[in-house]
């Protein structure tokens, strides 16, 4: 028994085309921008006050740390020592977001922390703690 191949091409309504047009690629990739450039800020704007909460937790740690320095020798000066001055404080001084400042009074008897941001200014993002629990953001 002889049995022959046949070959049959495929004309017009067989022919289906599989994939995605040009404009189809293009459509979704404008897409793709439009919601890239509506998140990337309010991402960064979360990552802003995320530094700036960890610099006032740091603060608050610098605070708790110069009281146990006040109770070893009733002073407060020299005690920036005890502190990490920078935050985030789990990281390097090369990565720090944050700069702290610790200012003891002449007689040493109080104390006032200032946190300032490395690449901005302190337009609400400044936060200050003064010795008698005073907390004040700039």
């Amino acid at each position: 028994m002889n049995t022959h191949n046949v070959c049959t091409i495929a004309s017009g309504d067989d022919m289906k085309m599989k994939g995605f047009s040009l404009i189809e690629l293009m459509i979704a990739l404008a897409i793709i921008g439009v919601i890239s450039s509506i998140a990337y800020p309010s991402y960064q704007g979360y990552i802003q006050d995320t530094y700036h909460a960890q610099a006032q937790a740091d603060v608050k740690a610098c605070g708790l740390a110069l009281e146990r320095f006040y109770g070893n020798g009733f002073t407060y000066v020299d005690g920036a020592a005890a502190c990490t001055l920078w935050s985030p404080a789990s990281g390097t001084e090369a990565s720090r977001e944050y700069s702290l400042v610790v200012t003891a009074n002449a007689p040493g008897q109080a104390y006032s922390i200032k946190a300032t941001p490395v690449s901005t200014i302190c337009d609400g993002s400044c936060y200050t703690l003064q010795s008698d629990g005073t907390e004040i953001v700039e």
